[in-house]
């Protein structure tokens, strides 16, 4: 058999095997997108909605995501609103499947009612999203685990990836290598570091008849806290966010936009590197890496 870099398991396929791994009968499962991880709601027979989460193959360790899970449960002991996830019976929340590439690790959790902000956005979201992602940074200042989890650090974030992408394109070398250095010493500067949720934008929100839900802890991760900022301080909302959040200083403020070429430069990494392992290097004139390429020109006409 030829090795696969990545295989799609077959929905009905899948929820026929999760019945047995959970103790609960699923009767049929929808895939619902497929990019970095694959991810499928599932059906119950009493009428109960689930959400399985099956991670990508070569990605994180599962013990990562026990971190994750362990995070999650964490966070909602601290009445903060997050998905429920839902243990195997033998007790874990993390499991493997087996498929062609090797095991790949998975997460179920229950389906939670809600709807997506949508356009035109308010300030007085935005002030509810800062308010949100504040309770998450005070509940998950105290979270511990015994299972390890890759910082959100210059090595991780940084410098991997900028050695990843030149390895592939070292056209922009002199620039990129300019901006980490201008990174580095700027962050030496910056000591507030904590567990981070790692991609702070609205689609990564609920509205729920609870308030805002936060999903998704794919990159959470200990790391200096201004980087779950960059994101929201582009908007024209982010007065409002900070009105809300009631803690973000000028020291945040200042480490922002070295924060965000972090961003860009993980994301350049991710649109020239891992997509087109899965995608095709076709994927590479998406457009989304030349995009942020000069968001990381124009870093550089303000940073250099």
């Amino acid at each position: 058999m030829v090795p696969s870099v990545r295989s799609l398991p077959d929905p009905g396929a899948l929820a026929a095997h999760l019945t047995g791994r959970y103790g609960l009968g699923f009767t049929g499962a929808v895939l619902l997108r497929s990019l970095v991880n694959d991810v499928y709601e599932l059906a119950g027979d009493d009428g109960a909605r689930y959400i399985l989460k099956l991670y990508r193959y070569d990605g994180r360790h599962p013990d990562e995501i026990r971190w994750e899970t362990g995070l999650s449960a964490h966070l909602r002991s601290a009445g903060v609103l997050v998905p429920s996830v839902l243990p195997l019976l033998d007790g874990d929340t993390v499991g493997l499947l087996e498929t062609p590439e090797g095991p790949r690790t998975f997460t179920l959790s229950s389906y939670v009612e809600g709807s997506k902000p949508e356009r035109p956005f308010t300030d007085g979201l935005y002030a509810a999203f800062g308010a949100q992602l504040a309770a998450f940074h005070n509940a998950a200042g105290n979270y511990t685990s015994p299972y390890f989890r890759r910082p959100a650090d210059v090595v991780h974030r940084l410098d991997e990836p900028l050695e990843q992408i030149l390895a592939v394109d070292n056209s922009e070398e002199n620039l990129l290598r300019s901006l980490a250095d201008a990174v580095r010493n700027n962050l030496a500067q910056y000591p507030k570091a904590g567990t981070c949720h790692g991609d702070v934008t609205l689609d990564n929100v609920l509205l729920t008849e609870q308030g805002l839900l936060l999903l998704d802890f794919d990159l959470a991760a200990v790391g200096p806290l201004a980087a779950d900022f960059t994101g929201v301080a582009t908007t024209p909302h982010w007065e409002a966010f900070k009105a809300g959040y009631g803690a973000i200083t000028a020291e945040d403020e200042a480490a922002i936009p070295y924060l965000q070429v972090v961003g860009s430069i993980f994301n350049l990494r991710f649109h020239l590197v891992d997509k087109p392992r899965f995608r095709g290097t076709e994927s590479r004139a998406e457009g989304w890496a030349a995009a942020e390429l000069d968001g990381l020109r124009a870093a550089a006409a303000v940073l250099l």
